[in-house]
């Protein structure tokens, strides 16, 4: 048996690769055999054995792969998050909960390793120097973000950086034993609660509730903004940047904001309380939020596109649909101007919103890389 193609060669070892993370979840590493390997990847033994010179280096191979993987993850997510200890600690932590990698199979995998005493070995040579530098990477990010605060003899910070391992691990252990049906979103609302906890001058407590929820009490009354509604988007532009910690300034506000509904250069639309959206009634009303977007173009797709870069609820109002209002009149806007997509960002540790997005059908991009350049 031979191939002359690298491309079949790389796709029938990632194959049965994938083939023994699926065997090691179901019959642990005890009872595994190539014949039960090759049956899952529908090949016959022999092409096991072509692709891998034995049953060892494709436990091994396995082990390799999924270790690689998540490694790629935390540094993919550190890369992202930038130099802020802060934000790389939660982009850490969220790297380990990372459907695609911690999907139930490969928490078998690990588990396997290193439980079972014939892996136990293997997964010391293998993980054990790195696990030992993941953990001085945790214990670093610690130590400055205490460091920064001047809270050095108030928190310890191995103390810290052990608990943030032991989370992890029990949410591992969790995931193996609840499979598919694993609340990700819930555990990584677990380990928020626990960060803003220890250090909450640096993460805000999410609100109390495991999947993104809401009261509606009827329907939200949505509007574009025009030039006649520009204090009341202007007062809840100006909470929004204060949100995101800058400095309190009305006046600055309500300029960025007029010159948008002037030049007519975004679309911003206003949720309101009450049934009414004309003139008339708009003005007896209250403004619970806003979204704006602006348009663009996505060259690949040759197609235009919207940025919605701005979304924001009255804290007094939210968990109402006030959000959830706004993003679907963004969504219709969206299609009845021919776009092909909707592109937004939102903070590492922004629970609550990426809930909301997500639960809207957003998915996540962890393809490509962010960049700025300050000016």
């Amino acid at each position: 048996m031979s191939t002359t193609n690298p491309e079949i060669h790389q796709e029938r070892r990632r194959l049965l690769i994938d083939a023994t993370i699926t065997a090691i979840a179901e019959f642990g590493l005890s009872k595994l055999t190539l014949a039960k390997i090759s049956s899952i990847a529908g090949l016959t033994a022999g092409t096991v054995n072509f692709y891998f010179d034995s049953k060892e280096t494709l436990l091994l191979e396995t082990l390799n792969f999924v270790s690689e993987e998540f490694d790629r993850g935390v540094v993919q997510a550190i890369k992202q998050a930038g130099p802020d200890p802060v934000k790389r600690l939660a982009a850490i932590i969220d790297a380990s909960l990372d459907p695609e990698i911690t999907e139930h199979r490969k928490m078998a995998v690990w588990h396997a390793f290193d439980s079972e005493s014939r892996g136990r070995e293997d997964y010391q040579r293998i993980r054990g120097t790195l696990d030992q530098q993941n953990f001085k990477l945790i214990l670093s990010l610690c130590e400055q973000i205490i460091r920064q605060a001047n809270k050095q003899a108030e928190i310890n910070a191995r103390a810290i950086a052990n608990a943030i391992s032991g989370i992890t691990d029990e949410v591992w252990k969790e995931i193996l034993f609840a499979g598919e049906d694993y609340d990700r979103d819930d555990a990584r609302q677990v380990c928020l609660c626990f960060l803003a906890s220890i250090f909450p001058w640096c993460y805000q407590m999410p609100e109390q509730n495991n999947h993104y929820k809401e009261v509606v009490a009827g329907p939200i009354p949505i509007s574009r903004a025009t030039v006649d509604d520009l204090d009341s988007v202007a007062e809840l532009f100006d909470l929004y940047r204060q949100f995101y910690e800058e400095d309190e300034n009305l006046t600055l506000a309500r300029e960025y904001i007029e010159q948008r509904l002037r030049t007519d250069s975004s679309v911003i639309f206003i949720a309101w309380d009450g049934d009414g959206t004309g003139d008339a009634d708009r003005k007896d009303k209250k403004a619970l939020g806003f979204t704006q977007l602006y348009s663009t173009f996505c060259s690949v797709e040759a197609s235009p596109i919207w940025v919605l870069y701005d979304l924001f609820v009255d804290a007094d109002v939210r968990n109402r649909g006030v959000g959830k209002a706004l993003m679907n009149r963004a969504k219709a806007m969206a299609i009845e101007s021919g776009a092909s997509r909707i592109d937004l960002e939102t903070a590492i540790d922004n629970i609550n919103a990426q809930l909301l997005y997500e639960a809207l059908g957003y998915e996540r991009d962890s393809d490509f890389y962010k960049y700025s350049l300050a000016l």
